[in-house]
Order: structure tokens, then C-alpha cells, then sequence
């Protein structure tokens, strides 16, 4: 690694603030394979890239949101049609922004899991949700210039919404690693309108036959798919008993079950208590 040049957080990050962001448009741009001692988060926004990363290569398309560590080494170039525009936003944060991040989101094995992965996490946005944190990104031009707290504090909200919604289902070795198209669904899937709509909603969403869903739920998730959809709709129940006043059957309803009985059964059989007894234990306020 010493063979590469190597960025410093003194030479590239504002301390105040900690951290750096640029938009940055043009038809062709390269950066030579480099590490640095911070970490950062880069967004292709239009056009391909091909990234080179740890002694790899890999070809990002566009919505590819890339988490690079502190020595990763890396490098990219953008080779496009002259009609194409390409454009990324890149967004650069000190080990204190990470540290204080993934202490606060108090996930272990989260943060451990992007962390200690040989190839950079990546995930692949869908049009929507590209444009989503592009706005976001966006919002951070709208703060008083000089005021370092708010955009510290702007920032610091911006990364706890980007690796809790956009890279919690992502990370680990690129071997056993979720797929994107399969985090992109996780991520689809955790929506009420669509695990209340039940596995076909799964199927219709993915874009994939039957089959290859349930072999690939299996092989990552370790469930069969209806086992993963009652997963989502009894957690979401168990939210609801605890944060609101609905009627037990009311919630049942609410989160996609037919049938009460059923609800009970399933609902009993994730949290050893049955809806009733749940929101007496855990649904009073301290």
C-alpha cells in the first residue's frame, strides 16, 4: 500500500466541520489509485465507472453508492460515450464522524461487517432512491456558509439515514455478501403496502422467477419466504402494540393477516407472548 499516494484528513477535510463534500460534472474524469487515512462515501449520480478498488476491478453503473475505508485502495476512471454526461458526488468524513456514527447507531456487528470487509460495501440505488439522497446531498448547499455545527450536525444526520436505510442489508465478504439486487428488495420490502401485500409482492418486486427468490432468500437470509415476510409483518405488529392504542385485531389486520388466529399463532411463535400479553409487558411507558 505504501506504493500509492496517500490523502491526509489535515490536507482534505475541513476539521470544523468534519468533513468534505464536492459535486463534480464532466465527461471524464480519473483518479489515480490512492488510500487515505479517512473515510468517505461517493455517489454515480450518471454514467459508468470503472472502480478500481483493493486489487480489483470492478465496473459500478449508474446509482452505484460506494463506502470507502481508510486504506482502501482505490482508483477510477469514467469512460463514456462523448454523448454521455457523467457526474458523482463525493462525500468525505474524519474517523471521530464515523466513530461518533456507529457508536450511535449501536450495531457491532453492523459496523463490523462494512468494516472489516475486503472490498469496499457497495449498493446500487434504484432512480428513486438515487434522486432521494441526491436531494439530500443537495441540502447541504443550503447552509450558512461558516456555520461549521450546522453542517456538522446536517452531515452527521444525512450518514445515520444513508447506512441504516441504504447499507444495513449489505457488507460481509464478497463470497457470502447479500447481492444489491437482493438489498434493493430487502429494502422495497420493508415498506407496509408491500409485506402486507405478502410473497407475491416479493416476486412481482424482484423481477425474478419463484425459484431463484427462494433460493436466494434461503441462501442469505436463512428463511424461506413467506417465513420472511411474516418476519416483517410481526415486527412491524409488535411496533404498533407497543408505540400505539390500536386494538390487537385492528394491528392484525393492519400488517397483512387474514386471520387472528393465525396472527396469534405466528406472532407467539416470534416473541414467546401472545399480542395481548406483549403490549402489557413492553407497551407501558417507564
Amino acid at each position: 500500500m505504501s506504493d500509492y499516494p496517500r490523502y491526509t484528513t489535515e490536507a482534505n477535510i475541513d476539521l470544523s466541520t468534519g468533513c468534505r463534500y464536492r459535486f463534480v460534472y464532466g465527461e471524464s474524469d480519473i483518479f489515480l489509485p490512492h488510500s487515505h487515512d479517512y473515510f468517505e462515501i461517493f455517489l454515480t449520480v450518471s454514467g459508468t465507472v470503472t472502480h478500481f478498488a483493493n486489487g480489483k476491478t470492478v465496473e459500478l453503473s449508474e446509482g452505484s453508492l460506494v463506502f470507502i475505508r481508510p486504506d482502501d485502495v482505490h482508483g477510477y476512471v469514467y469512460n463514456n460515450p462523448e454523448s454521455a454526461k457523467t457526474s458523482y458526488v463525493n462525500l468525505a468524513f474524519t474517523r471521530g464522524t464515523a466513530r461518533a456514527l456507529f457508536s450511535y447507531l449501536a450495531d457491532t456487528a453492523f459496523s463490523e461487517r462494512l468494516l472489516s470487509c475486503d472490498m469496499p460495501p457497495t449498493v446500487i440505488l434504484q432512480d428513486a432512491e438515487r434522486e432521494r439522497l441526491l436531494s439530500k446531498l443537495n441540502e447541504l448547499n443550503s447552509v450558512t456558509h461558516g456555520d461549521a455545527e450546522a453542517l456538522r450536525l446536517r452531515v452527521r444526520l444525512l450518514l445515520a439515514d444513508i447506512f441504516v436505510r441504504l447499507f444495513y442489508h449489505t457488507g460481509g465478504n464478497e463470497d457470502d455478501a447479500t447481492p444489491p439486487w437482493l438489498s434493493r428488495l430487502c429494502r422495497e420490502m420493508e415498506r407496509p403496502e408491500n409485506f402486507t401485500a405478502g410473497s407475491e409482492r416479493l416476486v412481482a418486486l424482484s423481477g425474478r422467477s419463484r425459484e431463484h427468490i427462494s433460493r436466494s432468500i434461503k441462501r442469505y437470509l436463512g428463511v424461506t419466504p413467506s417465513e420472511y415476510v411474516s418476519g416483517l409483518r410481526v415486527n412491524y405488529a409488535a411496533n404498533l402494540l407497543i408505540n400505539t392504542n390500536s386494538p390487537v385485531i385492528d394491528v392484525c389486520f393492519a400488517v397483512g393477516f387474514q386471520n387472528l388466529s393465525h396472527f396469534y399463532r405466528t406472532f407467539k411463535a416470534r416473541y414467546a407472548l401472545t399480542p395481548y400479553a406483549f403490549r402489557k409487558k413492553y407497551g407501558k411507558m417507564p
